[in-house]
């Protein structure tokens, strides 16, 4: 059995984990994660899902400042993630604003710490 593709994103409806092999969201809880980043996971996918109305995807109800806070935030969950999963068993890349990243020095500056 090969390495597991996860990625870390925001999609409405959804858990932030996807599985990249079989396309379907993964419940962060089935991954062995500490409660508390489960938490945190949860936490930061429903403040994204607060951001933007459902009804007109394209129109969000907040300020940049508040995406690029969410793109922070989930920079620091991804590296999280990538302490905490075997990288031999499941590697992980992070997704923001259809940016895909694959290394923490990928990341803007500014999210790096």
């Amino acid at each position: 059995m090969g390495t597991r593709e996860v990625e870390l994103r925001h999609e409405w409806g959804h858990f932030p984990l996807w599985d990249l092999g079989t396309g379907d969201d993964i419940d962060p809880a089935g991954l062995g994660l500490p409660p508390s980043v489960v938490e945190r996971l949860e936490a930061w996918a429903r403040r994204w899902e607060s951001t933007f109305a459902l009804d007109d995807p394209s129109h969000r109800r907040v300020e940049d400042f508040v995406i690029d806070d969410l793109g922070r935030d989930g920079a620091r969950l991804w590296r999280a993630l990538l302490g905490l999963l075997p990288p031999a068993e499941v590697t992980v890349t992070y997704v923001h604003e259809d940016v895909r990243y694959r290394t923490p020095q990928e990341l803007p500056v500014e999210w790096r710490w």
